[in-house]
């Protein structure tokens, strides 16, 4: 860990294996990795809790352990921790509850809009344009680029929620076809779904998808985040289909954010092999259907690289302004982008 001004500063921290956790011990925030196997030693940092530099800690695996109070005050300093299994999925996430009038309006807004056909029809396109503009901006090839424009030029037209889907659908085919194309073959990857019977995402069996899990689930973490913040609910999303257990407004407002993780994982897969062995890094476990199981190192050094396309600045225009600049163009963190664009949503929703 470095300090917070550094250029080689991480604002996440990752902790693994048999007894990580985060506990209290005189009045500071103790964060312990897991045992080294060979070595035996344990990283073990304490900060004073409004003085710690992650804004977000991820504890993978199932050993994990974290107190009561250490939950309390990573709470209270705005710590999202985010708890995923031992393939990157998603378990839970805690952050500190937003309670406020305006957030109650809020939630109040979007149950009244999600019974308004004509304002979800609307939401729905503004939804998949923001997804589309996104995709555009990623991709690089020219061809590929004006074919995913002349889709996203269709959306305003569409009158229905079926004919966006289908307009969707058919550009979702032309990045994925162009996004498969970026990488080495010597990954293998050849497409988002696996090998085999239960081929759904989440059971990754290529240790491309097995990054884009942990990415990815960081992502919706965030997100989450930001939506609770604002006071609305998860479960009814406008685009998503609520399903059991499923946040369709979180993968709602995620979808414009995936090449986030996308290049990640690209910018990841093409540094040097001392340093991401992503080659060479995993193994099967044929308990869990020969899914990928990363090792920790490799999930660390992933979300470090995450985390800077987090903190990547762009130019963006905020209605809200951004340090004293009202309707003017700002330098402003992907994350912070995230946070207003998401208010914006909000506020149209109400």
């Amino acid at each position: 860990m470095t300090l917070r001004g550094k250029t080689n500063h991480y604002d996440i921290k990752v902790l693994s294996g048999y007894g990580c956790g985060i506990s209290v011990s005189e009045q500071k925030l103790v964060l312990k990795d897991g045992v080294d196997v060979f070595s035996q030693k344990q990283e073990i940092e304490k900060f004073i809790p409004q003085t710690i530099p992650y804004s977000r800690i991820v504890i993978c695996g199932k050993y994990g352990y974290l107190s009561t109070k250490a939950i309390q005050l990573l709470a209270q300093n705005h710590i999202n921790t985010i708890f995923l299994d031992s393939f990157g999925n998603l378990v839970a996430t805690l952050h500190e509850v937003m309670s406020s009038f305006t957030g109650i309006s809020r939630r109040m807004g979007q149950y009244d809009t999600f019974r308004d056909s004509s304002k979800v029809l609307k939401l729905q396109k503004d939804l998949v344009i923001a997804k589309l503009d996104s995709q555009i901006s990623f991709v690089t090839d020219d061809s590929t680029r004006e074919k995913i424009f002349q889709y996203a030029k269709k959306i305003p037209n569409c009158k229905s929620y079926k004919e966006i889907i289908g307009i969707e659908a058919k550009a979702g085919i032309v990045y994925r076809q162009y996004y498969v194309g970026l990488f080495d073959e010597k990954y293998e990857y050849h497409s988002r779904k696996n090998a085999g019977r239960r081929n759904k995402p989440r059971y990754a069996t290529n240790v491309i998808n097995a990054l884009l899990n942990y990415g990815y689930s960081v992502l919706y973490s965030e997100v989450a985040r930001q939506i609770n913040a604002q006071g609305m609910d998860c479960f009814y999303g406008f685009y998503h289909k609520s399903h059991e257990s499923e946040q369709a407004l979180v993968y709602d407002l995620a979808e414009s954010y995936r090449v986030l993780v996308e290049s990640a994982v690209l910018e990841f897969s093409n540094t040097e092999d001392r340093w991401n062995r992503i080659s060479k890094c995993f193994r099967l476990d044929e308990k869990n259907h020969y899914q990928i199981l990363l090792d920790s190192i490799t999930v660390k050094r992933f979300l470090e690289t995450l985390s800077r396309k987090f903190n990547e600045k762009i130019e963006y225009v905020s209605r809200f302004g951004n340090r004293g600049k009202v309707n003017g163009i700002a330098n402003t963190r992907m994350s912070t982008v995230m946070k207003l664009q998401i208010e914006e949503f909000a506020i149209n929703c109400s």
